[in-house]
């Protein structure tokens, strides 16, 4: 393998970037992958936000390139199509979203948890399972800037990943996946219904995945992780215990600030709207 060359790519790629020619750098990308397999400056503009290109109306372009690319690996392709869905929620274009949300509603699997494939041998962003969390994450945010017009979509996500986790063979599944991936599984868990029953249900579950998660294979992920997963585990475990008998202020606050995780007006008015359309929680027995 030739660094000078690899490097001349990137250099190549950054240069036909800068000239607004993201066919090329797309293309160069593509080459690097075929010639030398080289993943990792296209790595880089997907997971690492400060390695994009500067305006958010390039990194978009480029992110949607990468999404469609048939050359690239395919969980770049993945996850740079995640990215562009959040870049065109904060920059409002309807345009890029209009196009992806057929494919996130699909990569969300509502209805179809059960057929996920585990395996401990799934590296990180490669695993389907921390995909379909990803993706519902994402649809989540999208959901609630809709507001109380999009809560069938909203509950869907909640049963979903209740399913999923109720059923999740948890040695079936690497360690170091199953807990950078617990934040998005909560987020999607805290759509559901808070009544009395439901909450009752949620809280087992979650107790199960707490004695998962405290279990000495999971000592090497906690200490690496950037996010605190399992100290939100126990937030979301206290939260849900509060609301099987309050419907409190700081509850409605602290529920959203979890499920919510991009920055924009838009989805916190429309999920204050979702909450609010929501029976008082410990009102409802069923």
């Amino acid at each position: 393998m030739s660094y000078k060359k690899i490097k001349a790519s990137e250099c190549s790629v950054e240069t036909a970037i800068d000239a607004d020619d993201i066919h090329s750098a797309l293309r160069l990308l593509e080459y690097q992958q075929y010639k030398y397999q080289w993943h990792f400056q296209a790595e880089r503009f997907v997971f690492r936000p400060d390695c994009r290109p500067a305006g958010p109306d390039k990194a978009l372009t480029l992110l949607v390139g990468i999404h469609k690319s048939e050359s690239l690996l395919s969980h770049q392709c993945f996850y740079a199509g995640i990215a562009a869905i959040y870049i065109s929620i904060q920059q409002k274009n309807s345009v890029s979203l209009d196009g992806l949300h057929p494919w996130l509603f699909r990569q969300a699997g509502l209805t179809s948890s059960e057929q996920i494939v585990f395996s401990p041998h799934w590296r990180n962003r490669e695993c389907p399972y921390k995909q379909i969390v990803s993706a519902r994450a994402c649809l989540l945010q999208l959901s609630l800037s809709e507001g109380r017009a999009a809560a069938k979509t909203i509950e869907s996500i909640g049963n979903a990943n209740l399913r999923i986790l109720n059923a999740m063979p948890f040695r079936e599944i690497s360690a170091d996946v199953l807990y950078r991936s617990t934040t998005n599984l909560l987020r999607g868990l805290l759509c559901l219904s808070f009544n009395r029953l439901g909450c009752h249900q949620l809280c087992n579950s979650l107790k199960r995945l707490r004695i998962e998660l405290e279990c000495g294979r999971y000592r090497r992920p906690v200490e690496e992780a950037k996010e605190n997963h399992l100290g939100l585990l126990i937030e979301v475990l206290d939260l849900v215990e509060l609301a099987m008998t309050s419907d409190s202020q700081v509850l409605r606050e602290k529920r959203l600030s979890i499920m919510i995780n991009i920055a924009s007006p838009g989805i916190a008015e429309g999920a204050l709207d979702w909450l609010d359309s929501l029976e008082p929680n410990f009102l409802s027995d069923s």
